[in-house]
């Protein structure tokens, strides 16, 4: 609980400007959306790029203090300055300077999120050999991550409610404000909890003491054929998750007529809390069939359902998507199995090559992430252009709502069945992990042996 506490506080920021960022600068700030896009990507694609780099620092920084708590402290100290700038922004008059503002400002949003979410995933991976231990881990940081998911979607929508006027420009800053300083203190608490209770777990005993140079191992992993089939699965469904967080907004306001606060509260919060009481089925079936079926059938059914029904519901009723919502969040509890597979592969590539490198997995790992949000977001601001979106005003055509209605259904869910499918093909089975675990604690016991027999 401790490990996972972290990851409220990275998730929220996540959320908060997933769902709200895009929305406040070309509707508040007046910035055009492709600009908009376009920025984002950026950003978003050099969190990217310094993903593996930071993983590999990670894997070779050796200090008192462990090798990845200190940048989760460092990172969380970043990120919470990062956000409180982000939703803060200064007049600008120039499209060229809000673009170049937000732009700047998210970068170092996004650099500081790198710092601190490698180190803190890979340490995850680190906590516990024993597989379904693994899962479990996985679930609390899955756990945490929902409650940060609540406070980055709810916070913004709670703070707006109570000003009265929800499409008062004044009240819309206000509350972008206060919950960026809200959220700006969560981060800082949780990597600070997380950082102070993981002292003495964070295992230095087993670092590789010759260094391979950085991109002969990047390459070395990319060749990883069982490693590259997970990531893609994953990247696939993750330019469906982004999408779905970059439009739903959008989709429920000018698709359905439904006020931000109550889509907020009636539907994205029950989608959230199911979720997070779906997480203890998702590791009890885990543990009884293995983790494969399960990943598949959560992701496959996500993407289904999301395909049949959102351009089906009727304009001003809550309670059909209420309904989806409930299923959705159940079938998407399964996604924290992917990261606990994740460390399967990781030590699949230790009994292949002896090293252990959580961070550069980890960090290849969350840059496949960020290249699939930044295309996500960059497609996602060029097709509200594409299908007529007017920016600024308050109602939208017939013609773009059932534009946005099959952009959030089946463009969505098609990505999500894609990644499950792609995820069908992935070769190590539990099975086979065993064996590999078997083999590495063979090998690992009989090292310590050595080095205690040489220290005598």
């Amino acid at each position: 609980m401790g490990y996972g506490s972290a990851e409220t506080g990275i998730t929220a920021v996540q959320l908060f400007t997933q769902i709200y960022l895009l929305k406040y600068y070309t509707e508040i700030v007046g910035l055009n959306s492709s600009l908009a896009g376009i920025a984002l990507s950026i950003s978003v694609l050099w969190d990217a790029v310094s993903d593996p780099l930071m993983g590999r620092i990670s894997d070779h920084t050796h200090t008192k203090w462990g090798r990845r708590r200190p940048y989760i402290l460092l990172g969380g100290v970043l990120l919470s300055l990062a956000v409180l700038l982000l939703f803060s922004p200064p007049h600008l008059t120039t499209q060229l300077g809000k673009f170049a503002y937000l732009l700047t400002v998210y970068l170092f949003v996004n650099t500081a999120m790198t710092i601190i979410s490698v180190p803190h995933i890979a340490l995850g991976g680190e906590l516990s050999f024993e597989r379904n231990e693994r899962t479990s881990i996985f679930g609390w940081r899955l756990f945490f991550s929902n409650i940060g998911m609540l406070i980055g979607m709810i916070v913004p929508a709670a703070i707006l409610q109570s000003l009265g006027d929800e499409s008062s420009k004044d009240n819309i800053i206000t509350s972008r404000t206060i919950a960026g300083e809200i959220v700006s203190l969560v981060i800082l608490f949780s990597s600070i909890t997380t950082f102070l209770v993981t002292r003495g777990k964070d295992n230095m005993r087993n670092h590789t003491k010759q260094r391979i140079p950085f991109l002969t191992a990047f390459v070395s992993v990319l060749k990883n054929k069982m490693f590259l089939i997970l990531l893609f699965a994953f990247i696939i469904a993750t330019i469906g998750r982004t999408f779905n967080s970059a439009i739903a907004l959008y989709y429920y306001e000018y698709r359905l007529g439904l006020k931000e606060s109550l889509v907020v509260i009636n539907i994205l919060l029950p989608f959230f809390l199911v979720l997070i009481l779906s997480i203890g089925f998702w590791v009890w079936i885990a543990k009884k069939i293995g983790k494969k079926i399960p990943a598949f059938l959560g992701v496959f059914g996500l993407g289904l359902l999301t395909v049949i029904v959102y351009p089906l519901f009727p304009y001003g009723e809550l309670r059909p998507p209420l309904i989806a919502a409930f299923v959705g969040g159940i079938c998407a509890g399964s996604i924290l199995i992917m990261d606990s597979i994740l460390t399967d592969v990781v030590d699949y590539d230790e009994f292949k090559t002896g090293e252990k490198r959580e961070g550069l997995y980890f960090g290849i790992w969350k840059m496949g992430v960020k290249f699939s949000q930044a295309f996500g977001i960059a497609l996602t601001g060029f097709l509200l252009d594409a299908i007529g979106f007017q920016n600024g005003t308050t109602t939208q055509s017939q013609e773009v709502g059932f534009r946005l209605a099959m952009i959030f259904g089946p463009g969505v869910g098609f990505f999500f069945i894609l990644g499950s499918i792609l995820f069908l093909f992935f070769p190590l089975s539990d099975e086979k992990h065993i064996q590999v675990q078997r083999i590495l604690l063979k090998r690992n016991t009989k090292r310590t042996k050595v080095q205690g027999t040489l220290s005598i």
